[in-house]
């Protein structure tokens, strides 16, 4: 044991000065040991207080450029939905100046219809068949246990 020898002051057994928790029973031994207190700052003279105030050189540099980049990115916003909303504009005026087609009455619909006969080939193996499409979507969930 060396001159800096002390005790723990849960069990008694001595321990070292830099000890920081007890060999026997693991109390904390760093929390009362004295520790040297540094003197405080002096106040620095108020010219040196203006001049922490401003910030430094980066920083000022940062914040321009997320001024900037928030600036534009704003505009850009502004600019897209303007230019959306003449698209939108331009697009609803295109077809409602479009002329519409005249309206067929019933009669002449089917004697339409009457003259153009549909084309059927000569060997046609579905004749009278219907074409039906279907999509069919699954979903399989396994759950394992043990």
């Amino acid at each position: 044991m060396t001159s800096t020898a002390m005790a723990c002051p849960d069990c008694g057994t001595p321990c070292e000065a830099t000890d920081n928790y007890c060999r026997q029973c693991g109390m904390f031994l760093a929390a009362g040991r004295e520790l040297a207190v540094a003197p405080a700052k002096p106040a620095l003279p108020a010219r040196y207080e203006r001049q922490r105030a401003t910030l430094p050189a980066p920083v000022k540099k940062a914040v321009t450029a997320v001024a900037i980049g928030t600036a534009l990115q704003v505009g850009m916003s502004l600019t897209g939905k303007y230019l959306a909303r003449q698209a939108a504009r331009g697009a609803v005026e295109a077809v409602r100046a479009r002329p519409r087609p005249k309206r067929q009455e019933r009669g002449e619909r089917e004697t339409a219809e009457a003259a153009t006969p549909a084309v059927k080939p000569a060997n046609d193996p579905y004749d009278g068949a219907a074409a039906v499409s279907e999509t069919v979507v699954i979903r399989r969930v396994w759950i394992r246990r043990g």
